[in-house]
């Protein structure tokens, strides 16, 4: 007998110590978010919301494991998801709220597992979004003329005046409506609130010639609405003008991780995402 309850007490405590394989999984429902149809699409760094209905696709919302909205496309000013969204790209592909005649299925039916894929068209561009417990990758199958990848935001879950953004050098910078890079390379970017315990990664690959968007949103009454962060599209200096990105060579990552990483260790982080995005175990490799 005490044999038994020393057996069962070291099991409970293995138990309790050993990382769950299910909690490592990545998990898609659908119902419905502020009135609009969507995938949800649960991981252990947080949760994206995806449109789905009307001709609509892209990010909705896009939550770290504190529940903070970094996208929160239903917050005012913009009316029905107006403003906000992910990755925004031509003609409204890929932006919530907004009908860019798109479709999304779920590739090979599979809602729960190591990964889970959509795919979205809209005949012009494909892209596919690959959901990882630690991040999500978007590879593009096809591709007619430039496209970009936009991110609308609001660091935090709330437009703050010190939200910021460190590129590659490692300089941390608050985002102005002018913008301040047209053009960076390695192209990654994370983006902080110093309230918040998560920061957010947003990187592409190859790099190119194509502009970098960085700016902040300033609506009438000096509102601060979002900051926006692209590749493949200017901001308000040059009239928002996409070029230099095309083909279907081009993918990008997005995803959450914890704000108190060095700059060595986002550097790092970022740039295995970037080599392997559509690994499995891509921080490992």
């Amino acid at each position: 007998m005490k044999f038994s309850f020393l057996f069962f007490a070291a099991l409970a405590l293995w138990v309790q110590a050993t990382p769950s394989i299910h909690a490592q999984n990545v998990k898609l429902t659908e119902a419905e978010w502020h009135g609009t149809g969507y995938y949800k699409i649960e991981m252990p760094m947080g949760i994206v919301y995806f449109e789905k209905d009307n001709g609509v696709s892209g990010f909705k919302s896009f939550i770290d494991n504190e529940g903070n909205d970094w996208v929160a496309s239903y917050l005012p000013p913009g009316p029905n998801g107006n403003f906000r969204g992910f990755p925004n790209s031509v003609g409204n592909f890929g932006h919530a709220g907004r009908d860019s005649g798109s479709t999304t299925t779920i590739v090979d039916g599979i809602t729960e597992g190591e990964r889970v894929i959509l795919e979205s068209t809209n005949g012009t561009f494909t892209f596919q979004y690959w959901f990882f417990p630690d991040r999500v990758a978007i590879k593009v199958l096809k591709s007619e003329g430039d496209y970009n990848f936009l991110l609308e935001c609001v660091a935090g879950g709330f437009a703050d005046a010190e939200d910021y953004f460190v590129t590659a050098d490692g300089i941390k910078r608050i985002p102005t409506v002018e913008g301040e890079l047209d053009d960076f390379t390695p192209e990654w970017v994370y983006i902080g609130d110093p309230k918040a315990k998560n920061v957010l990664f947003f990187a592409k690959s190859p790099d190119d010639d194509a502009p970098n968007e960085n700016h902040r949103q300033i609506r009438k009454g000096e509102i601060h609405n979002m900051d926006l962060y692209g590749f493949g599209r200017t901001g308000t200096e040059h009239g928002y003008k996409v070029y230099g990105m095309s083909g279907n060579e081009h993918i990008c990552i997005i995803g959450f991780t914890e704000a108190d990483r060095t700059h060595e260790d986002m550097t790092n982080l970022i740039e295995r995402y970037l080599e392997a995005p559509f690994a499995l175990n891509a921080e490992t490799n």
